[in-house]
């Protein structure tokens, strides 16, 4: 399914809030985006934090919600040239990986849907019919906006908000009836367009008690309007006269003059940074870098690709297995896992790592990688924001004979999946380094190269690093 998708925001004076539903919508959406947020008017410093977060913005005068909605409609479909457009409120937030994944389906299905909040379904249910999936949505009179998608052909028949609605009251529904006209989003009433029934989603959002920005003297006012106008022409623009047209206009050309985020949509800054290997390398560049290294389990040894997938999958088992222990070099090497034991046995550094001497160890070296799993895992619960960085060392070292051809291959979903399970409500990205053109739409992978040669000296390999992380302005906080 072919299509470009587009996610906005609609906010006024909500900035803290605001923030939340930005690193949600970053941390859980899979598909490549363009990103708004439609600003009406705040006073409260919302356009500086969208400017510090890299986020695009369309704002101007405090013109309401048909107008702030309108802002990001016309943005997303006229200038980013959107296909699937899903607009929430600033206090709506996915909660799920790949959240947007069944809206794009309902999207395509019906051209427009809403979303249906678990505490609407114990409450107020209404609900006609369906499970609240793509291929079988609730169906229900209600009229909610918190998370509303739009199909780019469905809004060429339909247009814009109706700009005539004063604030906030109506504009959402009369909206909806409009697309339930043109034979979208539900089932029409056609000489009752008030009576139709909606099309839901259920799950993957969740939403934040709010205060109202509307009152009831401008709800009666909207519904005399709605009233007034309900069986007007469907196509509205999102102006009703030259001089709102030029108004619009130029908020969105000011929008489109501001300049463009840097590659990857968002600031790359971090609480802890955490090594995964390849090799100790890794740690020595953050330490050299950032004036510290993170935790240093993988400096220990050398694992394979496929090895750090399946220790993260069950709890580390296998790390530190006596099985099939063999001297590999001055290390020691386990057939079964294919881990190298390089760097934590106590022995001189010109002695050769023995299995002996490694079962004499056995006791210590479990409690000091208890300690080291413990102390990431530690970190992975009381961060926010985490950067986990994977070199491609494994296969430089593991290369040839010694591993099988089913290892050759890293499965960096399985990874990323791995991490996210053991992790659930940690907000992470994975780094791959050095592993060439590989690329993924999944937002929680980057991928960069140091651009040094596989044999150089270790000084220009830190070096390498250096540039990389200069050139991703990667920062850690404090």
């Amino acid at each position: 399914m072919a299509g470009k998708l587009g996610i906005g925001i609609i906010t006024y004076n909500r900035k803290d809030i605001l923030k939340e539903v930005i690193a949600s919508i970053r941390r859980h959406t899979r598909t490549t985006f363009e990103f708004v947020v439609a600003d009406d008017g705040s006073t409260d410093g919302t356009p500086d934090m969208l400017k510090e977060l890299n986020v695009p913005c369309v704002t101007g005068r405090n013109k309401g919600i048909s107008w702030n909605r309108n802002r990001v409609l016309w943005y997303l479909k006229e200038e980013k040239r959107c296909d699937w457009i899903l607009i929430l409120e600033d206090d709506c937030f996915p909660t799920v990986f790949g959240w947007e994944l069944p809206w794009i389906e309902a999207i395509e299905r019906y051209g427009h849907i809403n979303f249906m909040p678990e505490i609407t379904i114990e409450i107020d249910n209404d609900i006609s019919s369906g499970s609240g999936t793509p291929e079988d949505p609730f169906i229900a009179p209600m009229h909610q906006a918190f998370c509303v998608g739009y199909h780019a052909k469905a809004l060429s028949h339909v247009g814009y908000l109706d700009v005539r609605f004063e604030k906030y009251g109506e504009e959402h529904v009369e909206h909806t009836q409009r697309f339930l006209r043109a034979g979208y989003g539900g089932l029409a009433q056609h000489l009752s367009p008030e009576r139709g029934q909606l099309f839901y989603l259920r799950g993957g959002l969740n939403t934040l008690p709010s205060h109202s920005h509307g009152n009831h003297e401008l709800a009666m006012r909207n519904q005399a309007i709605h009233d007034a106008i309900r069986h007007e022409p469907l196509y509205r623009h999102p102006w009703r006269t030259d001089e709102q047209m030029f108004e619009f206009r130029e908020e969105i050309a000011a929008a489109l003059s501001r300049p463009s985020p840097e590659p990857g949509g968002e600031s790359l800054q971090f609480d802890s940074i955490i090594s995964l290997g390849g090799d100790e390398t890794v740690n020595q560049a953050l330490n050299r870098y950032f004036g510290r290294p993170g935790p240093g389990l993988f400096d220990q040894f050398l694992v394979p690709f496929h090895t750090l997938v399946s220790l993260f999958q069950n709890s580390f088992a296998g790390l530190l297995s006596t099985n099939c222990l063999y001297g590999h070099h001055k290390a020691l090497r386990c057939r079964d896992t294919l881990i190298t034991y390089h760097n934590c046995l106590d022995k001189p550094e010109e002695e050769p790592a023995s299995v002996e001497k490694f079962h004499e160890q056995l006791p210590l070296l479990r409690h000091r990688f208890h300690g080291m799993i413990q102390e990431i895992d530690t970190l992975c619960r009381q961060s926010r924001r985490m950067l986990f960085i994977r070199s491609w060392r494994d296969g430089h070292l593991y290369g040839g004979q010694h591993r099988p051809a089913h290892t050759a291959t890293a499965n960096f979903t399985a990874l990323v999946e791995a991490l996210a399970a053991r992790y659930p409500a940690l907000d992470f990205k994975v780094m791959f380094v050095n592993f060439g053109d590989a690329t993924t739409a999944d937002q929680r992978m980057i991928f960069a190269n140091t651009k040094t040669p596989d044999t150089c000296s270790k000084e220009e390999e830190l070096a390498g690093w250096t540039t990389l992380f200069s050139d991703f302005r990667i920062t850690q906080n404090s």
